[in-house]
């Protein structure tokens, strides 16, 4: 719900207007629809029926033969009836009459005597309970402005245990304004209405608690209906809104309505008793739920047909609903609308509430919500010769898809929308480009710099190959082994040098192989090892590579074999190499 909406629902509930004292809520209703409706009327009873024609029967005065052939070409003239005025000049318009009734009036209270004391003692206007007033804070409406004052009752201590057991009749009851006696004589009159001083205030999810949602809710309703079939352009007959005073205390201002509207059709819609709380007998009064949608009513007050109606509109729009009961008269504006002059077929559509009559009237805006959907629906759907008797009307068919037709096409409203479409795209379009343009950039920009950063990484390599070149010429010319120079280290594993551990970062270079019918390099010193009595040379890196750390030769045979006992030749000492088994026997040489 929109915070305008918000913001006319809590003005609605918190404006006072106790039954017979209505006038400043029909203001407020008069100032919302003034915009809206094409003519308003407040009648002598205080309600204000707001109507609202379809573009047809906005000619409803006088229509020329020719605008009835236009009618006619559009395929619009099966909702006109002809009937040609004295002179036979024009026809007069007729459109289903549709009237949508809520009640503007609340329950409250009403000053009956003036103490010599200053209290005041007083009567209900409506059902009023009580057991709830002692200790309520009230408003009491004068000639001169509003008084507060507080319902009084003696405290607990001073009543008797017997006492404490029953509820205080409200003739018992006084009202304290805190004023001394000659002042509250003064500004208060005998008759001046007093209601619960308490206003609106959302809580919980999605609900609502105030006074007055008996039947502010439903005059709510009624407004908003009435704009949003304003704003569609499928309107077929002539809709009244027609808000109704003195409900409270036996639905008057609906009889007088009905009376003076004479409408083909009606729906009342009001407030029921939500049965989810704790205390309520469901199998007396029904399940009935906050939340769960409007209840549509059923029984001997409602008619059949519209009855049916209001259930296909509720599931053509998807739209949660329940049902109610009602084996008698009920006791809202739907009572009355009923049996106006000759018959009005009538339906009745309510609003779950609990707490009825008592300050803290809990709703859930949800449910109010659906209901707008579900009347404009309704309102929508209805044909000019829809017939309402029951037993003889065609049986309604409820839709499992949208029934609604298409909305007649203004070219002028249709190409302003189009407009106002293609400016925004224009506007997206320009938008984008402009990113587009400006990602191009950063593109370009990122190209060049890469291309930068290539191009130096690539002097880089030049330079840096360049000068392993003129290293590796040097060394050449000094006779270094190639081992020595850069660029010669043998990775651990294979060639590549991008894998295995100690990888080396430059090439590598392969050993040149022995020639043709020559032994390997590691054979040939085993094989000396072996003929002079060596031991066997020393495996070392991995996958067992022996040394290739190459073997002395002697020409003296007896040297050979003092270098493989150890002893050095051409020393004046003799160092002594331990054996295995001198260290296992724990000597030293």
């Amino acid at each position: 719900m929109k915070k305008r909406d918000i913001k006319f629902l809590k003005e609605l509930v918190e404006t006072p207007s106790p039954t017979g004292s209505e006038e400043k809520v029909a203001e407020l209703v008069r100032q919302r629809l003034s915009s809206v409706a094409d003519e308003i009327h407040t009648d002598t009873m205080g309600s204000v029926h707001a109507i609202l024609t379809s573009n047809l029967s906005g000619y409803a005065s006088t229509v020329t033969e020719a605008e009835i052939g236009g009618f006619e070409d559009a395929g619009e003239y099966e909702f006109a009836e002809e009937a040609l005025t004295e002179d036979g000049e024009g026809v007069q318009m007729a459109s289903p009459v549709f009237m949508l009734a809520a009640h503007m009036d609340e329950v409250g209270l009403m000053v009956r005597y003036i103490s010599d004391d200053g209290f005041l003692s007083v009567s209900p206007i409506g059902g009023v309970d009580a057991a709830i007033l002692p200790g309520m804070r009230v408003d009491v409406h004068t000639r001169t402005g509003m008084l507060r004052g507080v319902v009084g009752r003696k405290p607990i201590h001073l009543i008797g245990a017997d006492e404490r057991k029953t509820v205080t009749a409200l003739d018992d009851l006084v009202i304290d304004l805190g004023m001394p006696a000659h002042k509250v004589k003064a500004k208060v009159s005998v008759g001046d209405a007093i209601t619960y001083g308490v206003g609106f205030e959302r809580f919980g999810r999605d609900m609502a608690v105030s006074k007055s949602f008996d039947d502010k809710s439903g005059v709510f309703i009624a407004c908003e209906v009435m704009e949003r079939l304003a704003q569609n352009g499928q309107m077929r007959g002539t809709y009244i809104a027609a808000i109704t005073t003195q409900e409270e205390i036996g639905t008057r201002g609906a009889t007088t309505s009905a009376y003076s509207v004479d409408p083909d059709v009606a729906v009342a819609f009001d407030v029921t008793h939500a049965t989810d709380y704790p205390g309520i007998n469901k199998t007396k009064h029904g399940d009935i739920r906050c939340g769960a949608g409007p209840v549509i009513a059923r029984g001997p007050n409602i008619n059949p047909f519209v009855f049916e109606r209001l259930v296909a509109a509720a599931e053509a729009e998807g739209i949660p609903y329940q049902l109610e009961a009602e084996p008698a008269a009920t006791g809202t504006d739907a009572r009355a609308i009923q049996i106006s002059k000759g018959g009005v077929p009538t339906g009745l559509v309510s609003i779950p509430l609990r707490y009825m009559h008592t300050p803290n009237e809990t709703v859930s805006l949800k449910d109010i919500d659906a209901t707008i959907r579900l009347l404009v629906r309704f309102a929508l759907d209805l044909e000019y010769d829809a017939s309402f008797v029951p037993g003889i009307s065609a049986q309604v068919e409820r839709p499992n898809a949208d029934r609604s037709e298409k909305k007649p096409v203004d070219p002028e409203k249709t190409l302003k929308k189009m407009s106002a479409k293609l400016a925004k795209l224009n506007a997206r379009i320009a938008e984008l480009e402009d990113e587009n343009s400006q990602m191009a950039t950063v593109q370009k920009a990122q190209r060049e710099l890469f291309e930068k950063l290539n191009r130096r990484q690539e002097e880089a390599d030049e330079a840096t190959e360049a000068e392993e070149k003129a290293a590796a010429g040097a060394h050449v010319a000094n006779g270094e082994a190639p081992e020595n120079r850069p660029g010669t280290t043998t990775p651990v594993y294979g060639s590549n040098a991008g894998f295995g551990y100690g990888a080396s970062p430059y090439p590598y270079q392969a050993s040149p192989r022995p020639a043709y019918g020559e032994a390997p390099f590691e054979r040939q010193q085993q094989m000396r090892a072996t003929e002079f009595g060596g031991p066997e040379p020393i495996p070392h890196g991995w996958g067992g590579q022996q040394s290739r750390r190459p073997a002395p030769t002697f020409a003296d045979p007896n040297a050979a074999k003092e270098a493989s006992q150890g002893i050095i030749p051409g020393k004046d000492t003799l160092t002594i190499i331990p054996t295995d088994e001198a260290n296992e026997e724990g000597t030293h040489a």
